[in-house]
């Protein structure tokens, strides 16, 4: 997907022909994405460092922080609250619901039942609940 979108008649027409040219062309948009990382990190810092200035000094008696200080506290929520296991849409979860045209896991008896039988229960289960909250 093209970053910036020109008047041209085919994607072919609007690379660079050169090297050169291609090396300018894509590097003025990591230049650009990184400006943009840059100024989105600012306003992070910026609202950070507001927020806590205003409610924190006044409710705990804590001391006023920098702009440094609230960058530094927006990466350390990032390191202290990412979840370093965790593998997106394609992970290991993504593939037991979605996947059900492949083999069944490894795993033991639970895995092969929840396999074979797995929706049909939890679907029954479903309607009995349905009617339940019915009557």
């Amino acid at each position: 997907m093209r970053m910036f979108r020109h008047c041209c008649s085919s994607e072919r027409d609007c690379r660079p022909k050169t090297t050169g040219g291609r090396i300018l062309h894509y590097g003025g948009h990591a230049i650009l994405a990184l400006l943009v990382i840059g100024a989105v990190a600012v306003a992070f810092g910026y609202v950070v460092m507001l927020t806590w200035n205003a409610v924190i000094p006044a409710v705990f008696n804590l001391p006023v922080i920098s702009f440094w200080q609230a960058v530094g506290l927006l990466v350390l929520i990032r390191i202290l609250t990412h979840r370093h296991g965790h593998r997106g849409k394609h992970g290991r979860w993504h593939k037991r619901w979605h996947g059900r045209d492949e083999a069944p896991p490894e795993g033991g008896a639970y895995a092969q039942w929840w396999w074979e039988e797995g929706d049909a229960a939890f679907k029954a289960y479903q309607s009995r609940k349905a009617a339940q909250q019915g009557e």
